[in-house]
């Protein structure tokens, strides 16, 4: 497996992981247009404009796909996602800690941040034991029934 440049195509792949308006938000938060189109869907994930990236195995099949940009001073992580049919098999962290490990060193910091809907049972397991822990977040949160967790990004688990 690899972490590489997420390309137009790896984009529109995961189009089709999202089959109605709950996945879609639960992913991509209120902002993300549902139903979508090429066109709405790239514009809204701002791909182009976010380090993307996408975890691929060894004979090019889609895993997953996550960004991060810089905010708060931390490496944040947006719009973690993996093949719907691959999930439960570890690969949530191992592309978490990679994207986290390439965020803070190309960003300088020291810590990654990410958002979950607090209902996402899930996602919150894996993050906890990945050793990211609730914080308070020093403004409104972007909407309602989200969580703000931190880790240390020497500190991810996998």
């Amino acid at each position: 497996m690899r972490l590489e440049t997420a390309t137009e195509s790896h984009v529109l792949e995961i189009m089709g992981w999202f089959p109605d308006l709950e996945s879609c938000r639960r992913w991509g938060g209120p902002d993300l247009r549902f139903p979508f189109t090429e066109a709405t869907f790239k514009h809204d994930v701002r791909w182009r404009e976010v380090p993307s990236f996408a975890l691929v195995a060894a004979d090019n099949e889609l895993l997953g796909f996550g960004q991060y940009y810089l905010r708060l001073g931390r490496c944040h992580l947006a719009r973690l996602v993996i093949a719907p049919a691959r999930r439960g098999r570890r690969l949530g962290a191992l592309l978490i800690a990679e994207l986290g490990r390439r965020g803070c060193l190309e960003l300088g910091v020291s810590a990654c941040s990410l958002f979950v809907m607090a209902d996402n049972a899930p996602a919150i397991r894996l993050y906890t034991r990945m050793g990211f822990v609730p914080q308070p977040y020093p403004e409104p949160l972007p909407f309602e029934g989200t969580l703000y967790l931190v880790a240390a990004a020497d500190k991810l688990r996998v």
